[in-house]
């Protein structure tokens, strides 16, 4: 029987953007592997028939020791495998997965760009040595001619072609990790008293978490008619994560409620006015094409993978980057304007039905994977 390993930094990551790809090549004949750090989320893995392998490739760590047995042992478990297809996710996984599957041989490697991550997109001394390291480790992983690169937009395409990292001819852009439109159906806008403005993200600042409690502790002062909530867990491993004593003293302030992780993203979709992500950048945000297909008006940031996920004025607003005044402005004119809040959900409903459809995310891996 033909295997397919992914390596994925977390299988929950893996379970709520990538599952999909997985049952497509089970039903094509694959045994599925899947190798990942331990998390609690590796049971239902199994329960879907794939065999899941520990490797210690934990995100946030730099312990040179630590990388290079992770490293290691990704390289054994690829060698004992023998994958006919070996699919890269996230940013460890592709350098260490991509040099791996490089050195060993294998037929077809497919990596996922899903973004630049937080040592390009801020700045410190730590990031501008990591970002060196990063560059010359990429052109490592990515130089094996059997391998092909996926980005989620073309400013990260062109980010790594005009840096010699890979050629065009061996990359392919596929716009986010699409959408069940099923699951997410069109839903009405809710007529509670209180509108919600929802963020749904990990609470990291890189995220525009900081911007969107600035900008509803000025909304919540000028008005009452409205909540906001934030879905998505703080994360320790990673350095721009809010804390837990910052999520304390937020969560003091009439109106701003944190979710934590939520495992029904449609429902609290449902429960929303108005979908915020002020992120700094982004590969392709699922959490967009997700509220453009259950119609929610969106407001986000104009930068990569952002600006692409909605139609200015037409789905959505686009505002500046880490800027408040302008978040807050449009914010109150989408709370003061229903008809635009519907008319914008309706528009997103037709734009995700006409380009995040998961069938055609499936597809255009599926394309890549029997080349």
């Amino acid at each position: 029987m033909s295997k397919a390993l992914f390596i994925v930094n977390r299988p929950d990551y893996f379970l709520s953007h990538r599952v999909a790809l997985a049952k497509n090549l089970a039903q094509a004949g694959y045994e599925i592997h899947i190798a990942s750090v331990n998390h609690e989320s590796t049971v239902h893995l199994r329960e879907l028939g794939y065999q899941f392998h520990f490797v210690d490739i934990e995100r946030g760590r730099t312990n040179p020791f630590k990388e290079l047995i992770g490293l290691f042992n990704l390289f054994k478990l690829i060698k004992q495998l023998k994958p006919d297809i070996v699919h890269c996710i996230t940013v460890k996984p592709v350098l260490y997965g991509g040099l791996a599957a490089r050195l060993l041989n294998i037929r077809k490697v497919v990596v996922a760009i899903a973004g630049l991550g937080s040592v390009f997109t801020t700045d410190s001394v730590k990031n501008s040595v990591l970002r060196f390291i990063s560059i010359r480790f990429y052109k490592l992983a990515l130089g094996n001619p059997k391998l092909t690169a996926i980005f989620q937009n073309e400013h990260d395409r062109a980010f790594f072609v005009e840096r010699k990292i890979i050629p065009k001819a061996r990359t392919k852009l596929i716009r986010g990790s699409g959408v069940d439109l099923t699951k997410f159906s069109l839903s009405a806008l809710p007529t509670t008293d209180k509108k919600v403005v929802l963020l749904t993200a990990r609470l990291l600042k890189e995220k525009g978490v900081s911007e969107f409690l600035q900008a509803a502790q000025l909304v919540l002062q000028q008005r009452t008619d409205v909540e906001f909530w934030l879905a998505g867990d703080i994360d320790p491993a990673n350095p721009s994560s809010l804390t837990t004593k910052e999520v304390s003293q937020w969560s003091k302030i009439d109106g701003i409620t944190f979710l934590g992780f939520q495992k029904d993203v449609y429902s609290v979709l449902k429960a929303s006015t108005i979908v915020v992500l002020p992120s700094y950048r982004e590969g392709f945000p699922k959490a967009l094409i997700e509220a453009a297909a259950v119609g929610r008006a969106i407001i986000t940031t104009e930068v990569p993978g952002c600006e692409d996920a909605v139609i200015n004025n037409k789905t959505g607003f686009l505002v500046p980057v880490k800027q408040v005044k302008p978040l807050v402005e449009k914010i109150n004119y989408l709370l003061n304007h229903y008809d635009k809040c519907v008319e914008f959900g309706q528009q997103g409903r037709i734009y995700a039905e006409n380009n995040f459809d998961i069938d055609f995310v499936v597809k255009a891996h599926q394309d890549i994977y029997m080349s």
